[in-house]
């Protein structure tokens, strides 16, 4: 079966056929193997997923991926492009050598010409170009950043205000900062990215959980550049106090918890920790709504896991006041309780343990297995202890 792009874009969304022409470009098919008329493969996407392709006049594909959206996904799009580029062969090497050909004969002023003639009748290529070439004129601030990468959704956006961004030439010039040891300009990149995605959020189509992909991915590449450029801790203080203020913000709805693990990702010593707290402080709830569907109670227990998180990672120093915390509120939610739990079970009050954990039983009936694993492994752990030793 030989296939053609028209027939591969014919079987899926317009978005999920973007995206997979994408990942093939990025060399996220990682493995092609052919069995008779089927054909498997091993995509790189969130996690590494499997996609087996049957090619006989009942053509059929499937990927392991959790996609429901219509038509095949982004998988199964770039599988599908990867083998119709190994059908054609020697095809491609050939057109490379005429556009190598052509670029020999071609003067510098020719070609400049031909550029701006291109830049005003794709500004897609051009919002491209300016991205790629953006190192070429020295650091920039977020806002020019932002306003450079909100191009790729404008340029994209279709008669229904719909925009299909791709993101690649500004995450190749984040590392190209990175390879020269520029990580706070990197930094600003990745910020100005993280910013832009939270904000064009409404804009997009994230039934496949691309975008929300992307922004919890651009977040992880924020920190571990702010953790590699040698911060003192004031300037620390400033991505700490950032992090924070768009956790409380919550826009988009799921990124909350995806700025909660930055600060957990990089406040790593006394002093961050102790200044997080401080900020956190003033927020923390003086009671918990009655309401356990509504937002409101969700956001006082969010705020309580997050205290709960930073005074575990102070240890000894924050113990008291983590004990003092979970004594409070450990039947307000079950992560609460298994912290409380397995903090008495750590510092040896073993009895403690197994009487809040029988507590728990009726508190919260709907983990009756883990907690019953637990009281299991409680009550062991005392007979273990209370058994006399031979002498």
């Amino acid at each position: 079966m030989e296939l053609t792009m028209e027939e591969i874009q014919s079987l899926c969304t317009e978005g999920s056929f973007e995206r997979g022409l994408r990942y093939y470009r990025e060399g996220r098919v990682e493995k092609l193997d052919f069995v008779g008329n089927t054909v498997k493969a091993v995509v790189a996407g969130t996690h590494k997923y499997r996609v087996t392709i049957r090619l006989d006049d009942d053509f059929k594909a499937r990927c392991n991926c959790p996609y429901e959206g219509d038509g095949y996904c982004k998988h199964i799009v770039a599988t599908l492009v990867a083998l119709k580029n190994y059908q054609e062969g020697g095809k491609r090497e050939k057109e490379e050598e005429v556009i190598n050909n052509i670029l020999d004969r071609v003067s510098l002023k020719e070609l400049k010409e031909f550029l701006r003639r291109m830049f005003r009748e794709d500004p897609k290529l051009k919002a491209h170009f300016k991205i790629y070439f953006a190192d070429r004129g020295g650091e920039k601030s977020i806002q020019e950043y932002k306003e450079e990468i909100n191009l790729l959704y404008e340029e994209t956006a279709d008669k229904h205000g719909v925009a299909e961004a791709d993101f690649n030439q500004i995450q190749d010039l984040a590392e190209s900062f990175i390879q020269r040891g520029n990580l706070r300009e990197a930094a600003k990149i990745y910020q100005a990215l993280s910013e832009v995605i939270a904000e064009n959020m409404e804009v997009v189509d994230d039934s496949d959980g691309y975008y929300s992909g992307e922004f919890s991915h651009t977040v992880e590449e924020l920190v571990k550049c702010l953790k590699q450029a040698g911060l003192k801790h004031d300037e620390r203080k400033g991505y700490i106090n950032y992090l924070f203020n768009r956790y409380l913000e919550g826009d988009p709805d799921f990124s909350q918890e995806i700025y909660e693990y930055a600060l957990e990702q990089f406040c790593t010593s006394k002093e961050d920790l102790e200044y997080w707290k401080k900020l956190l402080g003033p927020h923390l709830p003086k009671t918990i709504p009655e309401n356990k569907d509504s937002q409101k109670y969700y956001n006082a227990i969010g705020l309580l896991t997050m205290q709960t998180a930073i005074l575990e990672a102070l240890g000894e120093i924050g113990k008291e006041e983590l004990y003092k915390l979970l004594q409070e509120y450990y039947r307000e939610d079950v992560d609460l309780f298994f912290s409380y739990v397995q903090l008495l079970e750590k510092d040896g009050k073993t009895d403690q343990a197994i009487k809040i954990a029988e507590e728990g039983l009726i508190l919260f009936n709907y983990f009756t297995d883990e907690i019953s694993e637990l009281l299991n492994k409680l009550q062991k752990t005392k007979m273990r202890d209370t058994k006399p030793h031979k002498k």
